[in-house]
């Protein structure tokens, strides 16, 4: 069925389900969507009303929703797609059957409302105006980006898909990796370790508890830079900037899919004196898309790959 939705138009595809939608109950015989028994869950001091059985979760701007949905098996019956009308490669193995939505869903509220969601998980990222007008399609629940809460989102989406999905074998797994990483990078806990995002020219650093440097300066026990220390958000940095951070090992993400000239552009800034001339290029330790630069970072599933890149490169 859905080979064939891909050549109808979005709004004929949206309106093929809808009408599916009300034959299968989603109505009641004035037209009016037809209540549903619901329960309550927890996530993060929080309780959240969604339906006693929830079967269609969509996701909407929700990144680390997907990483954690190819950890538990657990796909999504719709999510919004990447600025190529394409979900990420990455989780390909769960969106084979996941109906794309317009990355500006939001604004079409109508037509997520005829796809019938029973829960919509989002990013805490997303303003609160968003938020309410989701709220008009179905439950919805903001994801946290704060790393310290993967096994917590781990656990809300097994919880709100009603499925165990071995949960606590993945958080133990995740948790031994930790612990034995942490031991193994003892000797290195005084270096500078930097992951930024390469994008529009510039160094992009994120906050200490965002993508991965909960896990580097928390869970790992690095020594956190004063620059991540000291943002708040997201901080770029230009390359004379970054010479002045000083780092012993950089990881550096040139992510296409969300900056389709990033690629290009470092290129040329590697030929740059001013490049080759810090200490961390010289001593051979800029890791360049060492992960996949379009994964979340701070999920379980991040994690894991980051941890394994690590070991590769500055445990070798």
């Amino acid at each position: 069925m859905y080979k064939k939705l891909l050549a109808i138009p979005v709004t004929a595809v949206f309106l093929l389900l809808a009408a599916c939608g009300a034959g299968s109950g989603g109505q009641t015989a004035d037209g009016s969507p037809a209540a549903k028994p619901t329960r309550s869950i927890q996530y993060l001091g929080t309780a959240y009303k969604i339906p006693a059985r929830t079967k269609q979760i969509a996701f909407v701007d929700s990144r680390s929703s997907f990483e954690d949905s190819l950890l538990l098996g657990i796909p999504p019956f719709a999510a919004t797609v990447e600025k190529s009308g394409a979900f990420p490669q990455e989780y390909a193995s769960i969106t084979q059957n996941t109906q794309k939505l317009p990355a500006d869903i939001v604004e079409r509220i109508d037509d997520l409302k005829a796809l019938y969601p029973d829960t919509i998980l989002t990013s805490d990222k997303t303003p609160a105006e968003k938020r309410a007008t989701l709220e008009k399609a179905a439950s919805v629940i903001p994801i946290s980006s704060n790393g310290a809460h993967w096994e917590d989102n781990l656990r809300l989406l097994a919880e709100v898909r009603g499925k165990d999905a071995n949960v606590d074998a993945i958080v133990s797994k995740v948790r031994t990796n930790i612990e034995n990483t942490r031991e193994k990078l003892a000797p290195l806990k005084d270096k500078k370790v930097l992951a930024v995002w390469f994008r529009e020219g510039a160094f992009v650093v994120s906050p200490k508890n965002e993508r991965y440097n909960y896990l580097l300066y928390t869970d790992l026990g690095l020594a956190t830079p004063d620059v991540v220390e000291q943002a708040k958000e997201p901080v770029s940095l230009t390359l004379e900037q970054l010479a002045q951070t000083d780092p012993d090992y950089l990881f550096v993400m040139v992510d296409k899919s969300s900056d389709p000239g990033a690629e290009a552009a470092f290129e040329q800034l590697q030929q740059k004196s001013e490049w080759s001339n810090l200490h961390v290029t010289k001593d051979g330790r800029v890791y360049v898309n060492a992960v996949n630069p379009g994964l979340a970072g701070g999920t379980a599933y991040s994690n894991q790959t980051f941890m394994n890149a690590i070991s590769a490169r500055m445990l070798k």
